[in-house]
């Protein structure tokens, strides 16, 4: 099994229908540009990740991602993938579906509903953060599926910070979740810098943009 299971998810894969994966720099993959054909040379390996959990490709939900702070809804079926102009995507409890979310220095974070097994993935970035996304998403959960934040889970993936940024996206990140209702400790920082280990990471401001992608995935395993 591939080492993408850090200890900084293990609040989330400690329940047993959970997926919670974070695919760091791939070895092979030559960085470009061009983040199509970066994304399109990084898919195999992501594909074998989710194979890992059981997960059929096809099962993979993803966001457009435009550094906003719209939501989506999505299931086992029902619209095409990426979901045009939103940046968060939110499941049920009982959805076979995957979520994925490509960071290269923004922040990925994963929402867990503890009571109903809901799940949400969000990409903040400046921007998104700016926007309050995870606020977004959190009202998006409870308002369409009864998500209370109490209840909930999150946890922040590596991300750029400081001194290698001037804006401190996780700590923004974690007040917004407290605004929101999550309890302190409930919030999982991977405490990780994502501009000081290229080895392990893609950084699209250290590398100017000529890097690759990795992917923050949170589905539940097929029964």
């Amino acid at each position: 099994m591939s080492n993408y299971a850090p200890s900084w998810l293990d609040r989330l894969n400690a329940e047993p229908e959970n997926f919670a994966r974070f695919v760091t720099r791939v070895p092979g993959v030559e960085p470009t540009t061009d983040r199509a054909a970066v994304i399109a040379a990084l898919t195999p390996t992501h594909e074998q990740v989710l194979s890992e959990g059981g997960i059929a490709p096809k099962m993979l939900r993803r966001a457009q991602q435009v550094h906003g702070n719209k939501v989506a809804l999505v299931g086992d079926i029902g619209c095409s993938f990426p979901v045009e102009g939103v940046d968060a995507l939110y499941c049920g409890g009982k959805a076979d579906c995957c979520l994925g979310i490509y960071v290269a220095d923004c922040a990925a974070v994963w929402i867990y509903d503890t009571a109903t097994g809901c799940r949400g993935l969000a990409h903040s970035g400046k921007l998104g953060t700016q926007q309050n996304i995870v606020g977004e998403l959190l009202r998006s959960m409870r308002k369409t599926l009864g998500v209370q934040p109490e209840n909930c889970v999150a946890v922040i993936s590596p991300c750029i910070r400081p001194p290698h940024y001037e804006v401190d996206i996780p700590t923004a990140i974690r007040r917004q979740l407290e605004n929101a209702g999550l309890s302190p400790d409930n919030i999982i920082d991977s405490g990780l810098d994502t501009a000081a280990d290229l080895q392990t990471f893609y950084s699209y401001r250290i590398e100017k943009g000529k890097t690759g992608r990795m992917l923050a995935l949170f589905g539940r395993k097929p029964e």
